[in-house]
């Protein structure tokens, strides 16, 4: 990613002389203290002989990698970054998560067609290792001849990038990660607060937490070091990043799907008993919330598994003497796993706490416990994969929509991020027609009172107030039909009001995009 301004005042501080130009080696700069999950990112500016290796031996977990932008010619040329797939290929074959970035262009071309351009290079794969995809937006380089903002006013900026990330959502289902600067985006988008739920990339090279960008609360990931060293490798030298949170937090960016765990003893599910206060045990018939887990790269071959339901980690209690139970906020020695593939498809779970095999005790009538020196019948699981939860993400206002109040106030889009509140299970409800339930409260969304007053998600049961039809509209947006009054449910004022079923055609505020992870 190429800076004006800013990286040129830390060239000299760096040991760099811009990533356009030839660079010195740099020396490797700390990472930024309370931050434990670090990344690189890099472009063509690296050249072709980046050593993936050394990078992941240096402790880096994730790279963004630079896929296309579009040139200055008078006819616009989508120009693909020549390395893109063998630092993506480098990467991956290290361990790293990767992601790809589209350096934008604005006065060239339209936000869609430049989303359009970074998924016909690099289309985007949920398979838990991929970052989302991510807009480069930021000060033009200094022999485009362009001002600062490309240009463009403020609400033309904002409208470009609004078509960017909205494209992203609908061919993906995730959303946009966004790299920018606080001196570049507030006046060139006026201070724009319309891209709160898009996940924020902040570049800012000091030892200190960055100050934001208008319209953030937090950063997802911070750019600290420009040519920077890693430790172990040589020039060239990637940009430094770390990410802002913990591995289940990257788990839930990267959009891997849930994993339950099928006893094979007694062909029951291991849940989260009592919401996670008590310990694991194989006795479900049916995956709910207490049944899902994230699956979380340890480190050093080992997993973590992460109840979705109270986000503890599972831990094999007194050091494997008492029944596994997801109490833990870390990961330490007793929440370390290795996965065992056994010769008949089944998986076993060995536990780094005392070395022994995970199993359902007593055929699954007692708790998972691990104190087995041996695989048999009580020691294998089967890995589900459980339907991933529906989240919906409002065009009218880029928001998600939410159940407030834990479910007990009407539907609104005012979410800024995915959790509980913000998902749902869409279920088939018969005659093409669906219901969500809503994760907060495991209540059905109904159009209230015949549609005449605001969704909310309180109903035990599925009646005809219930059900909806998903409507695609050739934008690849969705809209919601109520059953209840064949009215088209609408992000009430652009979002500020809850959502409601009253419309009899389908505008902005009607428009919403699925989104998965």
């Amino acid at each position: 990613m190429v800076r004006r301004g800013l990286a040129v005042l830390l060239g000299a501080a760096l040991g760099f002389v811009g990533l356009t130009g030839v660079a010195s080696p740099a020396r490797a700069l700390p990472t930024p203290s309370g931050y434990s999950i670090t990344g690189v990112d890099v472009s063509y500016f690296q050249g072709p002989s980046l050593d993936w290796a050394a990078m992941a031996r240096g402790g880096a977990k994730f790279a963004y990698i630079r896929v296309s932008e579009q040139d200055g010619r008078a006819v616009p040329h989508n120009n693909p970054d020549p390395y893109y797939a063998t630092n993506s290929a480098g990467a991956r074959a290290n361990g790293l998560y990767t992601g790809a970035y589209h350096r934008a262009r604005p006065d060239l071309s339209s936000g869609r067609q430049q989303a359009d351009v970074l998924l016909g290079f690099a289309p985007y794969v949920a398979d838990g290792r991929s970052l989302p995809p991510m807009l480069d937006i930021e000060w033009p380089r200094s022999d485009w001849g362009l001002d600062d903002c490309y240009n463009m006013t403020p609400a033309q900026l904002v409208a470009w990038v609004r078509d960017f990330v909205t494209e992203i959502a609908v061919r993906t289902g995730r959303q946009a990660m966004i790299y920018t600067n606080m001196n570049w985006w507030n006046p060139c988008t006026g201070s724009s607060q319309s891209f709160a739920a898009n996940p924020l990339f902040i570049a800012n090279y000091s030892q200190n937490p960055p100050p934001l960008p208008a319209g953030w609360a937090s950063f997802t990931m911070w750019q600290h070091a420009a040519g920077a060293s890693v430790p172990g490798s040589d020039f060239p030298t990637p940009d430094l990043d770390v990410f802002n949170g913990d591995h289940a937090a990257l788990a839930r960016l990267l959009g891997g799907p849930a994993t339950s765990l099928l006893a094979t003893v007694n062909n029951r599910y291991v849940t989260a008993e009592n919401a996670g206060s008590s310990a694991l045990i194989a006795n479900r018939t049916v995956l709910g919330p207490w049944e899902q887990f994230d699956r979380i790269d340890a480190g050093g071959g080992f997993v973590a598994f992460r109840a979705r339901i109270n986000g503890r980690y599972v831990t094999a209690e007194s050091a494997g003497a008492a029944p596994l139970i997801a109490n833990r906020t870390a990961v330490g020695p007793w929440e370390k796993f290795r996965v065992i593939t056994n010769t008949d498809g089944t998986t076993s779970l060995l536990s780094n706490a005392d070395n022994r095999y995970v199993t359902a005790e007593s055929a699954g009538t007692k708790p998972l416990i691990a104190n087995r020196t041996a695989i048999g019948p009580w020691e294998k699981f089967r890995v589900v994969t459980p339907p991933a939860p529906v989240s919906l993400l409002a065009v009218a206002n880029l928001r998600f929509v939410t159940a407030a109040g834990g479910g007990a106030s009407a539907l609104i889009a005012t979410g800024t991020m995915t959790g509980p509140a913000q998902q749902f299970d869409q279920i088939d409800a018969g005659g093409g027609f669906v219901a969500f339930r809503a994760r907060i409260n495991g209540r059905y969304v109904t159009a209230e009172s015949a549609g005449t007053a605001p969704l909310i998600a309180n109903r035990t049961a599925v009646g005809p107030w219930e059900k909806f039809r998903v409507i695609t509209n050739t934008d690849g947006t969705t809209s919601l039909l109520s059953n209840a009054n064949n009215r088209y449910v609408t992000a009430e004022s652009a979002g500020t009001k809850p959502l409601i079923a009253n419309r009899t055609a389908i505008g902005p505020w009607e428009k919403f995009v699925p989104m998965t992870g």
